[in-house]
């Protein structure tokens, strides 16, 4: 059944209410807080990974939208981190200098490692909205709280999934090659994948592991090498550009594995993606963090999104920096107060019980890192993303393995 259709009022107290926030100043009660609450937003609008930034700026400016009655006094300030290390760090600083009472971002894990350096010298609070690496949160941060889940979680959460997929179709493949990127993601992820195998009853064998640097124009050869290897499954750990010069190499070099299956990595369900590669992106499989498709409140947000920005996709480029927005609102709303040490104290005790993407209630362990995000597996189909597993949560039924690509 479709979401229901709400005014914008409608909507914004259906949404409050519905992630915890008091109705306090909504409707001329309760405390009312002076100033202004600004958020400074960073995400890599020009580079490597234009693409996926400008998606969570999309995520950002949905959630200011569906704040902007019940939150009048929240600004937004928006910052590209360029896609480098260095430059993310620059505008870190410059944001809080702005006025910036509290960061979300960066997408790209060395990047917010650099930015979460500047929030904790700083005493300002930073929410993660997308970066895997585990480091993050085992630095000891106190101003740090990530509502995304670590390579080792991706990691563990899709092994799983290969396993259900595997054991739902009935058929496995015998040996698998990884390709990855040889940043500090891919790095990161490779290591728990390989960590986690053991933990699994997964019947392929790993016989190679190959690394590449993500600014990479060429992936000829290391395709060549995945062909002559004659691996069953292709495991790749890319991002977006890599994951279309690998499908392109693929075809071209005709290596038809069983599947082509990531562990937990962007790239293979970015709108762009279909787009460069037509049907050829067709049957790739990502086991990773998705907004949840039955979700009524999910649903509603899906659908103002689209009124916003009808040519682009609801992703989790969009669901994650979403939620990151609407985590931080909800600590100032309990907080009542911009003050660093307070919004900390409130990140920490965040409850937030209906949620876009799939997993149970928002909340953070003593690390701050969030406790309760699901993995789904998805499979590419008609050139749009859909939940193959779990079955609870399934859109379509899995094809395994993949078809030809002369028959895709």
């Amino acid at each position: 059944m479709p979401a229901p259709s709400l005014t914008r009022r409608q909507f914004n107290l259906t949404s409050l209410a519905a992630l915890g926030l008091s109705l306090a100043g909504v409707a001329g009660c309760g405390k009312k807080k002076d100033g202004t609450f600004q958020i400074g937003v960073l995400s890599p609008k020009t580079g490597a990974d234009a693409q996926v930034g400008i998606s969570c700026e999309q995520g950002a400016r949905l959630a200011a939208h569906c704040l902007q009655e019940s939150q009048p006094n929240l600004r937004m300030i928006y910052a590209d981190t360029e896609s480098g290390v260095d430059q993310g760090r620059t505008k870190a600083e410059k944001l809080i200098s702005q006025g910036a009472h509290l960061l979300v971002g960066a997408h790209h894990s060395g990047i917010t490692a650099a930015i979460a350096q500047v929030c904790e010298q700083r005493k300002i609070p930073l929410v993660v909205n997308i970066a895997a690496s585990p480091k993050l949160t085992q630095q000891g941060y106190k101003y740090l709280f990530r509502n995304f889940p670590t390579t080792e979680t991706l990691a563990h959460n899709g092994l799983g999934l290969m396993e259900q997929l595997f054991g739902q179709t009935k058929k496995h493949p015998k040996t698998a090659i990884i390709l990855h990127i040889n940043d500090t993601y891919g790095e990161s992820m490779v290591q728990a994948f390989q960590a986690g195998l053991s933990k699994y009853q997964l019947p392929f064998s790993i016989i190679d592991s190959l690394s590449y640097d993500p600014r990479t124009q060429d992936l000829s050869a290391e395709i060549s090498r995945v062909k002559a290897s004659k691996a069953d499954l292709l495991i790749p750990i890319s991002r977006l550009n890599d994951a279309i010069l690998m499908i392109r190499e693929c075809v071209k070099q005709r290596y038809q594995p069983m599947g082509i299956i990531s562990p937990g990595s962007p790239g293979m369900y970015e709108r762009q993606f279909y787009g460069a590669l037509g049907e050829h992106s067709d049957f790739c499989m990502t086991n990773t963090a998705w907004p949840n498709p039955s979700s009524p409140f999910s649903q509603s947000i899906i659908k103002t999104f689209y009124e916003l920005f009808p040519q682009s996709q609801f992703d989790l480029n969009v669901a994650f920096t979403f939620e990151a927005v609407w985590i931080a609102a909800n600590a100032y709303e309990r907080s009542e107060s911009t003050d660093p040490a307070a919004l900390c104290e409130a990140l920490a005790k965040t409850h937030i019980k209906e949620r876009v993407v799939c997993g149970g209630p928002i909340a953070f362990d003593a690390q701050g890192q969030a406790k309760n995000i699901q993995s789904v597996s998805l499979q590419n189909r008609q050139g749009k993303p859909k939940i193959i597993l779990p079955t609870s949560l399934a859109e379509m039924q899995p094809i395994f393995p993949a078809p030809n690509w002369k028959d895709s």
